[in-house]
């Protein structure tokens, strides 16, 4: 498995949805996606048996139909949809929309029953209000993503300038894809130069820190499996 990955350079495949979907990376417990929607567009009304996804706005602004709510989404809107639950991303803006989906388990093909046809009376409503920031362990802020699973999501913040402490975890895997902002990822003693759509896995017992070398803040999107705790952080 490739540890750094340019999500725009991976081949989109085939999809129910027919949108431009992009399948990034699959650890045993997680897997990541990127889609791109056209102004427009909307996805098929389907549900999971066995997956629960977690999409995350990245760009772009749209309504997500989930069971009986319609949730107003926009960048940095993250929204968990358990199993079972009928959903669809509609695209209301008048440019592409684009979001990353977490699913756990990780994808899985045969899990995905249509319903379209299907009427649902929604009551449209705004997503709950982010959680606040945090300063992290390494130095960047955070603003944590509730997930009621053992993996953790957290939005990242790092300054101009601003190198976080190199470290590493004993327990957890990582996965950084970096949102906005370009810099270097310090991963076991090499340097990879990381901007928008740069997805980086970090495997246990790997020393790494980002730096932001950049002209703007560098924002990045954080999973890790197990959840992570600050007991797992190991400075060096």
């Amino acid at each position: 498995m490739d540890t750094i990955i340019d999500v725009y350079a991976l081949a989109p495949v085939p999809n129910v949805c027919d949108q431009i979907l992009r399948e990034v990376i699959a650890l045993p417990d997680v897997s990541l996606a990127h889609v791109i929607m056209d102004a427009g567009n909307r996805s098929l009304l389907h549900q999971h048996q066995h997956m629960t996804e977690i999409y995350y706005i990245l760009s772009g602004e749209g309504i997500l139909c989930k069971g009986t709510d319609a949730l107003l989404v926009q960048k940095n809107s993250p929204v968990l949809i358990p199993s079972n639950t009928p959903h669809q991303l509609h695209n209301t803006g008048s440019s592409t929309l684009e979001h990353l989906v977490f699913a756990i388990p990780p994808f899985i093909p045969e899990d995905i029953e249509v319903m379209d046809g299907k009427e649902t009376i929604y009551t449209v409503k705004k997503t709950s209000a982010p959680t606040p920031l945090i300063p992290a362990t390494d130095g960047a802020m955070i603003r944590e993503i509730p997930t009621g699973m053992d993996i953790g999501l957290a939005a990242g913040y790092l300054p101009i300038g601003r190198k976080a402490l190199p470290h590493y975890h004993a327990i957890s895997e990582e996965v950084y894809y970096i949102i906005s902002g370009s810099g270097i990822l310090h991963l076991d003693r090499q340097r990879h130069p990381v901007s928008p759509g740069i997805t980086a896995r970090i495997p246990r017992n790997t020393i790494h820190a980002l730096e932001n070398t950049g002209t703007q803040e560098m924002e990045i999107l954080c999973l890790s499996t197990p959840k992570y705790t600050e007991e797992d952080f190991i400075r060096v």
